[in-house]
């Protein structure tokens, strides 16, 4: 075991699974951590009364947690917090590329909660390397959002195949919600009966169709409940947007034209951009490449992409190994919306990051290789669009490092 020179504490990394949880204390950094982990026999408590008291009274001063799980995680940050000790949170990316810089590529729950106290106590007095209780909320609110988006797809879905023979006129209208609207939409309100409508009412008497029925209108109101509830939460994270740290980032973001919804998919899993960092410098590392030339890999930017879900990660089960995408599905997904609604239908091409993304879509672009010029296509259909988002990232990366 070597002595930790930066801080004499006890620190319990502490893995959230689903009704328990995996504690490790350590007040020393071990040699090796997965010689140590095979060693260390791993403490699990329950999520009740007992066994949270029995947890509480081990020696330790603080506690590291992932936000992962949201829920699940909170509960014991509240009895920790409770009892007095102090709780740091760390992002799930900085804790798996911790974790693999030790070299230990299988994720358990001993080997997280090993990882996550070694981290806490290497980086204990450096606030950076953690999230901020804002910055966790806002991870918890957007996968709140999330979940209450899967949930309401299934239901519309059933709500339009009901009405295309309960009133086929209506079956495809457009129900959504525009951002921060004060209401559900107006067709799901009268379909609820929570509001009338003399517009929707005389389409709805008028149809050739056989009639709203009970089950459709129970459809309706419990998509206008989630309708509202999806408003708080909204407005919650529109709160802890405006905090000041976000500022430098949302102008960057204005210039792409990225909406306040994808904005906050994206801080979710970049803020602070010094995550990506060593001591504030790029990760770098010069290489030679199959064809024998010498090359520069900036893992920086790639971790950057990863973190947003457009990074590449090696997959192997059974005979079958390749690249697949890796990282966040939902930013993912968000930044696929974007680029349909920035660069594809409506583009602003006042602003010049958009107007050079615009013309990548349609053009393609020109590079030099061995002194001459090579013309790459821009792809067809998804691949012509997650290309884009691409291009955008690595750019979104630049201008992000000259705000901190």
């Amino acid at each position: 075991m070597v002595k930790n020179p930066t801080v004499q504490l006890s620190i319990a990394g502490v893995d959230v699974g689903r009704n328990k949880v995996t504690v490790c204390i350590l007040d020393d950094i071990p040699d090796d951590l997965k010689r140590f982990k095979s060693k260390y026999k791993k403490l699990e408590f329950k999520a009740n009364a007992a066994d949270i008291k029995r947890f509480l009274a081990l020696p330790f001063d603080g506690a590291i947690l992932e936000p992962t799980g949201g829920h699940y995680s909170r509960i014991w940050a509240y009895q920790l917090k409770e009892a007095g000790k102090v709780v740091k949170w760390v992002g799930h990316q900085e804790i798996a590329a911790y974790r693999e810089s030790w070299r230990v590529f299988n994720k358990s729950d001993a080997t997280d909660c090993i990882a996550l106290a070694c981290y806490g106590l290497e980086r204990w007095n450096r606030p950076v390397f953690f999230l901020s209780e804002k910055q966790a909320d806002l991870s918890a609110y957007y996968q709140q959002l999330q979940h209450l988006n899967r949930v309401k797809n299934p239901i519309i879905n059933r709500l339009r195949q009901q009405l295309c023979h309960e009133c086929p006129e209506v079956a495809e209208k457009k129900i959504d919600r525009p951002w921060l609207d004060d209401n559900p939409p107006g067709l799901l309100l009268v379909i609820a009966q929570e509001k009338e409508s003399v517009k929707w009412q005389k389409i709805i008497d008028d149809s050739i169709g056989t009639g709203i029925s009970e089950f459709s209108r129970e459809e309706a109101r419990m998509l206008c409940h989630i309708e509202r509830q999806e408003l708080e939460i909204e407005k919650m994270l529109m709160l802890l947007l405006e905090r000041p740290e976000y500022s430098p980032y949302r102008q960057v973001f204005d210039k792409f034209s990225i909406s306040n919804r994808t904005a906050i998919a994206l801080l979710t899993v970049i803020f602070p951009i010094r995550r990506f960092l060593d001591d504030g410098r790029e990760i770098r590392e010069h290489v030679t490449t199959s064809n024998g030339k010498r090359a520069t890999r900036n893992h920086s930017l790639s971790k950057f992409k990863l973190a947003c879900g457009l990074g590449q990660v090696w997959h192997q089960s059974g005979d079958t190994s390749k690249w697949v995408p890796g990282g966040n599905s939902d930013v993912r997904e968000a930044l696929w919306r974007w680029c349909k609604v920035s660069v594809v239908m409506t583009p602003d091409l006042s602003k010049p990051d958009i107007a050079a993304l615009r013309k990548y879509y349609e053009e393609g672009t020109t590079i030099m290789v061995d002194g001459k010029e090579k013309h790459l296509d821009p792809g067809v259909r998804n691949q012509k669009v997650m290309r884009v988002v691409r291009r955008m990232l690595t750019s979104l990366y630049k201008e992000l490092l000259s705000v901190g």
